[in-house]
């Protein structure tokens, strides 16, 4: 389950929410319904609370929650059956610490209930419109109806977490996805299953035994901290080395940030797939790697290169890309790092390449190293 961190007060995207969730929550509510088992919604609402005190916050501006498995578990559980029960454990069994103590805004926890309470609800309506379709123990239909369900409570729950946390933190929607989601997909997918087997166990056997479920569900919490770590660190150690490498040559320092900000700008505009811009972007934060391979009295030198020293300069992106080549996370750059001063006409080192023939990173990495050059105020340092 995934949900903005803060709520913005934008009423183009909130109010619809808002109207949307409240019409859903009186819809199901009034009259309510003649049967309600009080008992297995209170079992769902604590098992949900659990789970929704394990957040993990993502980049983007996200958080990761244990409760889709819960939430669908209620979905699934055919002691229920009927959308009332899970529309209120959605909206009760999500409550956290931070809605308690007023940590963020009241239209943000009410943005983050609607969200809740329309994927489960309209993973209830997959169900109830597919139940039909499912004769006695029929396998194959009975996954088809797990992964439509699961599907529909995916896609409402994504879709408007990511959408609200793009305008509030005026990034696009696919780079908010690409930082948040992507990488985990497989772990929130995968609670889809594990919702659908903890309500058959709960049914089968006993609700005691979907304590166990917990297990998994911490597993998972454990891979979503692991992966934002990793994460953190990659990024922490790519931006260490770039400004050890800016650090190296006095002239050009922060010159290697600006260049990743401007290369990233321009490939947005130009429409680029948002993986290839976070690999241009860590390419520009590296373009320059392979000037640790240059000796300082070149690098430092303050007057005009010679013909040697021309040639030795040159060959800092070959430097660079050999430096990058055996990681296999940095792999991916080489190409970039390599082309980076290669010239449209043919005129540019190492290989002379021209056209098409130059990734498109690298032109546009070009483009901007070239612009920040010119436009940087690099005071007395400047050659």
């Amino acid at each position: 389950m995934l949900r903005s961190i803060r709520a913005l007060p934008e009423a183009g995207v909130l109010t619809p929410v808002f109207a949307a969730g409240l019409t859903v929550l009186v819809a199901v509510s009034v009259p309510p319904p003649r049967e309600i088992d009080l008992t297995r919604i209170l079992f769902w609402i604590v098992i949900s609370l659990v789970a929704a005190a394990l957040p993990v916050r993502l980049p983007g501006g996200l958080q990761a929650h244990m409760t889709t498995a819960p939430l669908l578990a209620a979905v699934f559980d055919t002691g229920l059956a009927n959308p009332f029960a899970v529309c209120w454990i959605a909206v009760l069994g999500t409550i956290e610490k931070r809605d308690l103590r007023g940590q963020i805004p009241w239209y943000g926890a009410i943005y983050n209930k609607a969200v809740y309470l329309l994927s489960v609800f309209a993973a209830w309506s997959v169900l109830a419109a597919t139940a039909g379709a499912v004769v006695d123990v029929a396998p194959l239909r009975i996954l088809a109806q797990i992964v439509l369900a699961g599907g529909a409570f995916m896609i409402v729950n994504s879709l408007l977490a990511v959408l609200v946390a793009s305008v509030r933190t005026q990034t696009s929607f696919s780079r908010v996805f690409a930082m948040s989601i992507r990488n985990i997909t497989f772990g929130l997918v995968s609670q889809v299953p594990l919702g659908w087997l903890m309500a058959e166990i709960a049914v089968g056997v006993g609700y005691w035994a979907t304590l166990l479920f917990m297990v998994p569900l911490l597993l998972a919490r454990y891979s979503f901290t692991k992966y934002t770590e990793l994460r953190d660190l990659f990024y922490g150690s790519v931006s260490a080395l770039s400004q050890a490498i800016d650090a190296k040559d006095g002239f050009t320092r922060g010159h290697a940030d600006r260049v990743s900000r401007i290369a990233g700008a321009v490939a947005r505009e130009m429409g680029v797939p948002e993986r290839e811009i976070e690999q241009i972007e860590l390419a520009a934060l590296l373009h320059d790697i392979g000037k640790i391979g240059v000796e300082d009295r070149i690098l430092m030198k303050t007057t005009r290169l010679d013909a040697d020293e021309t040639e030795l300069m040159r060959r800092h992106p070959i430097y660079g890309a050999s430096i990058l080549e055996p990681s296999a996370a940095l792999r991916p750059l080489v190409p970039i790092v390599l082309a980076h001063h290669e010239s449209y006409d043919g005129s540019g080192y190492p290989r002379g390449l021209k056209g098409e023939e130059i990734p498109l990173g690298s032109r546009i990495l070009l483009v901007a190293d070239a612009y920040e050059a010119m436009t940087s105020d690099r005071g007395s340092c400047a050659r």
